[in-house]
Order: structure tokens, then sequence, then C-alpha cells
């Protein structure tokens, strides 16, 4: 059994009620069977299983644990001059470096983050300059006189008027699909070697290198440990 069919014995299933036999084959897995690998699983390579259902979105608590065993075996392997140089901040870098090690490790092209143009809101605040007037209907009895009417007493003002307009970057959705350009298959259309052989010829995606997402930039690690 592959460990990639085993999130579907966490998902709930309705009974299905049949006058057919189950199957009975000795080949055949029972749900004790699965639970029974995957106890075996966890005592042999617990981190790995952990790390697994984390990524499929099963347990939080599993993410968790994954994000804390990396922090923890980058602290065993960091060398003595990151220690000096990161100073007491040095459990707290560790930790920043496995949350990233991790979301690259769980990312996929289905994948998305929050806009960071709009915050994740969908809209951004759009300021603009308007000018708007008020005047008197009743004139006083001397206006009157004078043939004067409301509108030669017209107070103009520039007033400040802020807008919520949908977000150009992320469309209103407040998500960006972590996807690369060739459509997370990570592959393109060699056009040169498609013009020779007259066929459609695929070459791997310069951009993901085949992985069908961006990976995050270690530049945002090195930021987000320098805000901390």
């Amino acid at each position: 059994m592959n460990i990639e069919s085993i999130p579907k014995f966490f998902a709930p299933k309705g009974m299905h009620i049949s006058d057919s036999g189950r199957a009975t084959a000795s080949e055949q897995l029972t749900v004790t069977d699965v639970m029974a690998a995957l106890g075996m699983t966890q005592a042999e390579a617990g981190i790995g299983l952990s790390m697994f259902l984390g990524k499929a979105g099963i347990s939080e608590h599993d993410r968790k644990a994954s994000v804390s065993w990396l922090a923890e075996y980058a602290k065993s392997k960091a060398p003595r001059s990151i220690r000096k140089a990161a100073g007491k901040k040095f459990p707290l870098c560790m930790l920043i470096i496995a949350r990233f090690a991790y979301n690259d490790y769980a990312s996929s092209a289905a994948d998305s983050v929050d806009c960071r143009k709009c915050s994740g809101s969908g809209f951004i605040k759009k300021t603009s300059m308007v000018e708007k007037s008020h005047y008197k209907m009743r004139l006083p009895q001397w206006a009157k006189d004078l043939g004067q009417s409301p509108s030669d007493f017209e107070v103009k003002r520039q007033v400040e008027e802020i807008d919520h307009v949908l977000c150009f970057k992320c469309g209103g959705t407040g998500k960006i699909s972590k996807r690369c350009q060739c459509g997370g298959t990570g592959k393109t259309l060699d056009r040169k070697e498609s013009e020779l052989q007259g066929v459609p010829v695929y070459k791997v995606c310069k951009r993901c290198e085949g992985r069908g997402y961006s990976r995050p930039k270690s530049s945002n690690a090195y930021r987000g440990m320098l805000s901390e």
C-alpha cells in the first residue's frame, strides 16, 4: 500500500447497505490492517508520517510537530558561527527556517497564499479629492431685495473620499495561486523542437524546474528573521 492512499481512511464514510458479500480475498486490506500498518509506520518513522499527514491536511497537530522536529534538527546541524551571530534569537531563527522548510515541502500547484496587496481582503483603499458645495435655501431679506439667488451664496470645499475597489492583483479573491505560468504541469512547449519534428514537444519548465509551483524565496526567510 502506498502512503499516498491513506488519506481516504481518515475521511468519514457513509454506510453502504447491500445484500452482496464483501470481498474475502487474502490480499484485500481492511481498515484494521491499515491502522495497524500506520501504527508500525508511526513507531519506525514517526516524523515522516507526521509530515505527510500535516501536508495532506489531516492533522494540525502533526503539522506543528513536524515544524518542531525540523527546528530541533536545524539546531543540531547549525554551525557555531550561526549560533554566535544569532545570539539569544537562535531558537527563533531556527523555528522560522523550519516553518519555511515545511511550507516548501507541503506546497503544491493547487495551493494559494493571501494577497499582499490587499492582505487577503480582496479590496484596496483608493483615496480621491472631491469638490463639494452647499448653500442656504433661505436667503436673508436684503439678499432678496438685491435679487440674489441661493447659488450666489454657494460655498465650495475639497473633501477626501476613501473608496474600496477590487484588488487588481488578485481580482478580488484575496488569494494568489502558487501555480506557475506553465499551468502547474511543470512542462512547457518547446517551440524549436516542435517545428523541427512537426509534433508538439514538451520540455521541463525553466521557471519552476518541473515542480509546477513557485518555491518560497530564501530572502523571505531572511526578512522574517530580521523582523522578529
